[in-house]
């Protein structure tokens, strides 16, 4: 019995860190949340709806770069949207570099973009779409990850046959809401347009006053609602 007693006083605080732990205020509401990073990813999975857009930040450099271009927001730099398929969501989602080296549209589960080990933080947001429109979406993205849709390294709104993610995300909602839900893309400014520039190694010519759909821009918008967000 002893044991068992030094083995539960070892074992309980652990549990209530894997779990959840939660400071109350005096009126009993929570106040802090705190939890292991696979906790966040497993509650935030139990939260998901088809449709939902999750973005995320990276621990790379490259992110800082990135959500350089978020005119409100720096918080994310990276974004996907959901589907089920047989009752499991995954996050379809346009990227380059050495996590996606053939740059075509991935499926990816929760745990995998969202990767602690490789990211700092996610967000669930929720579009105001019906059934209606969720089934549009659906039918275009699978129809564009067939078509093997990859990444747009000149990140071009005029064309679609390559699209960054925030493009595909953007384009996607506004066809299966008959632009209805629209995101308004912004124009860089000139300094922006030279970041671009040197970090991509396209012409200040072609990046100046680009229009650009920022990872921001998916979710600071009338149509567009939190449902949480984690910090690892």
């Amino acid at each position: 019995m002893k044991h068992l007693i030094i083995i539960s006083i070892i074992i309980y605080p652990f549990y209530l860190w894997i779990h959840r732990a939660a400071e109350q205020d005096t009126n009993g509401r929570e106040r802090i949340t705190r939890m292991n990073p696979y906790g966040m990813i497993e509650e935030g999975r139990s939260l998901l709806k088809e449709g939902d857009l999750v973005v995320r930040l990276n621990r790379d450099p490259s992110s800082r770069f990135i959500k350089y271009f978020n005119h409100k927001d720096k918080n994310f730099s990276h974004s996907g949207i959901v589907l089920f398929e047989n009752g499991y969501p995954y996050v379809y989602h346009i990227i380059d570099g050495e996590e996606n080296p053939d740059q075509k549209m991935r499926k990816d589960s929760l745990n995998l973009f969202c990767n602690p080990r490789k990211n700092i933080a996610y967000g669930i947001y929720r579009y105001d779409m019906s059934a209606g429109e969720i089934w549009k979406l659906k039918v275009i993205v699978h129809e564009w990850y067939a078509r093997g849709i990859r990444f747009d390294s000149a990140f071009s709104l005029a064309t679609d046959n390559r699209m960054y993610c925030s493009e595909m995300i953007s384009k996607a909602v506004t066809a299966a809401t008959g632009k209805r839900i629209f995101i308004e893309p912004v124009h860089l400014t000139v300094v922006e347009a030279s970041f671009l520039t040197v970090h991509t190694h396209l012409p200040l010519s072609y990046t100046n006053n680009l229009p650009m759909i920022p990872i921001d821009a998916l979710y600071i918008n009338p149509f567009c609602h939190l449902i949480k967000k984690y910090e690892y």
